[in-house]
């Protein structure tokens, strides 16, 4: 496996410098400080230990596969190994969902420094797809190339626009019905909306750039503008350990290549969770903290360049989910409306929350706006 050369990383490093400078950040969100990370509202007292999500009743929760190329077909360049792999997740939904004539489905995808887990979260009132399910609505979560239960190839294997090509090729396979799906037959699902946390959301806008398919993208944690020094800090840390050949996936002897995004797990929690978190979310988070692929890391400044030039012609609706403490993006207030093709741009900013919405505090108002969301552009009929 040939590594990404040094003045491919070099040239990431500093194209994400340059798009902090360029693209600004004219101030905070509404109802944050204008220094999230200093004046947060404070902190919750400790609590008992978390109660485990239990599925809501009617729901079935289904481990998937789905057999992808690892190859980058997308607009925005990078490179890949151009081998096959298998992406492994959950189907979580209404099983009258499941039998309906014209089934709906979220595509879930998750961020570079999370993992399924995000959307999946083992606490009672924190777990989105749980959450969501309970409303009427279903859900598939992978983890991505490179993370939890999916393969792991070398770290520098895949990139970016690789992993939104893997995305396209997930939608074409939830619609045709053509996935492995444990204990049960796999359902085709008319429509399909992908959702995407932090740069899975990237993720997704590429993919419906690149290939469409999609009927609609939901953005949680996301803005490719208001990029922190908070961000900066982390990804240049991160990109001097992949300048020098990344660290092995979890054990020694795993593949090499990869790297934590958030350099200490004080850094992982701050940089995820607002101040008023509840003590057992953090704790279940905590759990979380891990390596992820160099390829996919320093291929993300040159992304969200690329994203910048083709948002305006995503032509699908769009619904954004920031949150006010979110220490890894503010000031992006005109994000939005940057989305100038698509048909109905909507948004949410959670007070309370910082980058981790999906499990944050106050985040029952992301899963009701999001549920009202699905209502309105993937109904199950």
């Amino acid at each position: 496996m040939n590594r990404t050369p040094a003045r491919a990383a070099a040239a990431a490093a500093a194209l994400l410098a340059a798009a902090a400078a360029l693209l600004g950040n004219p101030g905070p969100l509404p109802g944050a400080a204008a220094s999230p990370a200093a004046a947060a509202p404070e902190a919750a007292p400790a609590a008992a230990p978390a109660e485990p999500a239990a599925l809501p009743e009617g729901v079935v929760d289904l481990p998937v596969e789905f057999t992808v190329d690892n190859v980058n077909r997308s607009r925005g360049r990078c490179s890949a190994d151009g081998e096959e792999y298998t992406v492994r997740g959950h189907l979580t939904a209404p099983a009258e969902v499941l039998a309906a004539d014209a089934p709906a489905v979220a595509l879930l995808v998750h961020g570079t420094n999370t993992g399924e887990w995000i959307w999946r979260l083992d606490v009672q009132g924190r777990n989105y797809v749980h959450e969501l399910a309970g409303r009427g609505h279903a859900s598939v979560t992978i983890d991505r190339l490179g993370y939890g239960s999916s393969d792991i190839p070398d770290g520098f294997a895949s990139c970016s626009g690789a992993h939104a090509d893997i995305a396209h090729q997930v939608v074409e396979q939830l619609r045709a019905g053509e996935y492995g799906v444990d204990g049960d037959d796999p359902v085709a699902f008319d429509t399909v909306v992908m959702g995407g946390h932090s740069s899975g959301a990237l993720v997704a806008e590429t993919a419906a750039v690149s290939f469409g398919g999609v009927d609609g993208l939901l953005l949680t944690g996301w803005a490719a503008v208001g990029i922190t020094d908070d961000t900066n800090r982390r990804f240049l840390t991160a990109y001097q350990t992949c300048l020098e050949g990344g660290e092995e996936h979890a054990e020694p002897g795993d593949p090499t290549g990869y790297v934590y995004f958030d350099p200490t797990l004080e850094d992982f929690l701050d940089g995820g969770l607002g101040a008023r978190a509840d003590p057992a979310v953090a704790a279940r988070v905590e759990e979380h903290w891990g390596r992820n692929p160099c390829g996919v890391m320093i291929s993300e400044p040159m992304a969200i360049l690329y994203d910048l030039d083709a948002v305006d012609e995503i032509d699908v609706p769009v619904h954004l989910v920031f949150g006010a403490h979110d220490v890894l993006r503010q000031g992006v207030e005109g994000y939005p409306g940057l989305f100038t093709s698509s048909p109905e741009v909507t948004q949410t900013t959670l007070p309370d929350a910082g980058h981790f919405v999906t499990a944050d505090a106050g985040s029952e108002l992301l899963y009701d706006t999001a549920a009202a969301w699905m209502e309105r552009h993937a109904p199950t009929s």
